[in-house]
């Protein structure tokens, strides 16, 4: 790993900025009103600053603009409500149990309202402390909503000057990761090589890229500005994205039989030479990335291009001393990888001309193209409120986990003398989450960074008496709390640890060591509250829903397959069709990737075949990949190859998915029928043809004819036929493991 590049990523990323603009909200006004003395009556203020911020997430303007709006609402009606009936603790514990459940139903409408939801719940718990004075009610929810106010003039003024940053940044740490796929990737041409290993990490990135592309959909295609009275600077980076989702498909069409590629090429040093120029690759990426991040134009080093004219050099001089019947199909293979890095390397260029944002760059800009169907469009009808009020739904069992775990802690407080026993309740609310392994994660990681906070706080408290510092130290680890929240969760909770005590020594000096007890205490309460909730109150195990994700997956492979395959024996499919598929598969795919890795936190007795499972979302990335690859030779050779003997082809593969679809979604075991071979026989036929020409060939020393290009292109697309309908064939077998397992289950 290059940390120094790392850094760099990191300080020009997306999450210092957010910590930085969430730092600057919550202070500003804290230093403002202790110039005048203010500070203790007006302590809500920045309190409110600081919570509005929490949902000032990722986004469109007018979806940001209106999500903070909601916030400062709902959370001046909350201070309000919970104000003047936190004296009454029945009528409190109805409260809480009431809005816990419904400020965490409303997540049903997006993660926007998710966090609108969370930030109210804090809202209402930090209200609920008896010390509050009664007669500051309105003016501490007047001061919360002034707060919140400002912070969304900070926030709003600070997108009008730099319209396009967070954009900037989120497209940068896309591109990266594209990077880090192509990484994993070159990976597979070591000698030594572990495919379990790889594919796993293939897969963890995979679900990366495409939450990424997610949320860049979103800042793209919702943003009116962008995609329709756009500046130069607006289209260059709508078509970095747009290229950039090319390339990511580019980089998952290098799927081959990466064991036959060994097996001819290990001793003769082209596998090393094709790992240095993948990786090479990648570093291009990822230099392009940073720059997109940064905001500069990225410069090409030439170095790329180098590598590949060597690699070439060095593969036309080994195929033109070893080429034989034998290896033939080797180094079609091997010739194919290296066109495929060619059109990486084209894709690369591309993109790193759009670095400089100028006018001409961005002729092909799609102004007219409608991106309305590759966003999810957000309903907020209260009909889906009523739709969500059944146990089926994963929504309704999370609030009502909630509710009843706030109700829990809410009476476990009321029995314990402790002076902040509502850190119990913040505690449940921020680590319980809808998906057990979350809320399992979170549970370890905010009680041990509790620990490691209230230690760092007391060893600066005891060793450093310069307030000045102590407000530097405050303000570090406030920025590094929301810096962090998002991607290492354990340093944000020892971050928020750290600013909150330091804080609390500045507006109550109080016995250091009792606050901290309190602290942790309170904190270990929360927690073993929270993990019981998420094991025992109307819990939804991964496995359940194994089925559910297999068949979408399957779906969306069999409709790519089929946008795909038209292009072989009819006209293809218009490109914003293909388009939609492909990005229906990455979506499918990441939710199953990443479901299996939460179930691999689940406790062993909610698990079962967990071997098959891992083999289901391998071999369906395996079957993505290898229709990537297609779609490759569909818009370049398919005219070429044009032909009505590919149609039985399709539909004995399309037949294939169809009997796997039946499979997850009727539980069938039914005895599996093998693919017919009639099917395959008259492409087989013309591929033996001119694979015995060719070898004649060979034999007579002809070593380059029209039979060579020829075979080399007919063959390589009959061979992704093969391979995917070799994948189908393993994802049935497994399928009807698992069904078999289900059903001794049930009748055991």
């Amino acid at each position: 790993m290059n940390y120094l590049t790392e850094f760099r990523k990191f300080l020009t990323g997306q999450y210092l900025n957010q910590g930085l603009r969430v730092t600057a909200g919550a202070i500003v006004p804290a230093l403002v009103l202790y110039q005048f003395g203010w500070l203790t009556i007006g302590a809500a203020m920045p309190l409110g600053a600081l919570m509005v911020s929490l949902t000032d997430t990722p986004g469109p303007i007018h979806h940001r603009r209106n999500g903070m709006l909601a916030s400062n609402i709902l959370n001046f009606l909350v201070a309000i409500l919970v104000g003047f009936t936190r004296y009454y603790p029945w009528l409190l514990a109805i409260e809480l149990t009431f809005f816990s459940f419904t400020f965490s139903l409303i997540s049903i409408y997006g993660n926007r309202a998710s966090s609108v939801g969370l930030i109210a719940m804090l809202i209402m718990v930090l209200n609920i402390d008896v010390h509050h004075q009664q007669d500051r009610i309105w003016s501490d929810a007047l001061f919360m909503l002034g707060g919140g106010l400002w912070y969304m003039l900070l926030s709003l003024t600070l997108y009008k000057l730099r319209p396009y940053r967070l954009i900037q940044q989120a497209l940068g740490e896309s591109i990266h990761l594209i990077s880090n796929y192509l990484k994993a990737k070159a990976r597979l041409y070591n000698p030594a090589v572990n495919y379990d290993e790889v594919y796993k990490e293939l897969l963890s990135v995979q679900v990366e890229v495409q939450h990424s592309q997610e949320q860049l959909r979103e800042l793209l295609y919702k943003a009116r500005d962008v995609t329709r009275e756009s500046t130069a600077k607006g289209r260059s980076l709508l078509m970095m994205f747009l290229d950039s989702i090319d390339l990511f498909e580019q980089v998952m069409t290098t799927q081959y039989n990466y064991a036959t590629l060994h097996k001819f090429f290990d001793r003769s040093g082209l596998m090393e030479k094709f790992n240095t120029l993948i990786m090479a690759s990648a570093d291009e990426i990822g230099d392009i990335g940073l720059a997109v991040q940064t905001g500069i134009i990225s410069e090409d080093s030439s170095r790329l291009e180098t590598l590949i004219r060597e690699t070439e050099s060095e593969f036309v001089a080994y195929r033109d001393k070893s080429l034989n019947p034998e290896n033939l199909e080797g180094f079609i293979s091997l010739r194919h990888v290296l066109n495929s890095i060619k059109d990486v390397a084209d894709r690369i260029r591309r993109i790193r001309i759009y670095t400089n944002y100028s006018v001409a760059s961005t002729k092909g800009f799609p102004a007219n193209q409608d991106f309305k169907r590759f966003i999810e469009r957000s309903r907020f009808d209260p009909k889906l409120l009523l739709e969500n009020f059944t146990l089926k739904s994963n929504s309704f069992r999370h609030a009502l986990r909630v509710s009843i775990s706030v109700l829990v802690g809410y009476l476990v407080s009321q029995l314990l003398a402790f002076g902040h026993s509502y850190w119990i309740l913040l505690t449940i609310i921020t680590i319980l989450k809808p998906a057990y392994s979350i809320s399992k994660r979170r549970n370890a990681e905010r009680l041990a960074g509790t620990v490691i906070g209230a230690f760092l706080s007391f060893l600066s408290l005891y060793f450093i008496h310069i307030n000045g510092i102590l407000f530097l130290l405050m303000i570090l680890a406030m920025i590094a709390a929301y810096s962090f929240l998002q991607i290492q969760y354990l340093i944000s909770v020892a971050g928020i640890t750290i600013y909150v005590l330091i804080s609390f020594h500045f507006l109550h000096p109080v016995d250091f060591r009792t606050l901290v007890e309190d602290r942790v205490i309170d904190t270990a309460i929360g927690s073993a509250i929270s993990f019981l909730a998420a094991f025992f109150i109307l819990p939804r195990w991964e496995h359940e829903q194994v089925s559910e994700y297999v068949s979408l997956i399957l779906n969306a492979n069999l409709k790519y397959f089929q946008a795909v395959t038209k292009a072989f024996y009819s006209d293809p499919v218009p490109t914003e069709d293909y388009k939609y598929a492909r990005k229906q598969v990455y979506v499918a795919l990441a939710n199953f990737s990443d479901a299996f890795q939460r179930s691999l936190s689940e406790p062993k007795n909610k698990l079962y075949d967990q071997t098959l499972t891992h083999q289901l979302v391998v071999s369906n990335h395996m079957l993505s990949s290898h229709i990537a690859s297609l779609s490759t030779y569909a818009y370049t050779l398919s005219e070429k190859y044009r032909s009505d003997t590919f149609i039985p082809v399709v539909n004995a593969i399309e037949k294939e998915l169809q009997k796997a679809i039946s499979l997850a979604d009727e539980n069938s075991t039914a005895n599996k029928t093998e693919p017919s071979k009639e099917e395959y026989l008259p492409i087989r036929e013309i591929v033996g043809e001119l694979w015995n020409k060719r070898i004649q060939e060979l034999q007579q020393g002809e070593e380059n004819s029209s039979t060579r290009k020829e075979l080399s292109g007919l063959k390589t697309i009959t061979d992704q036929f093969e391979f995917i309908q070799s994948i189908i064939l393993d994802i049935i077998g497994i399928l009807k493991k698992m069904n078999s397992s289900k059903l001794e289950m049930k009748n055991a």
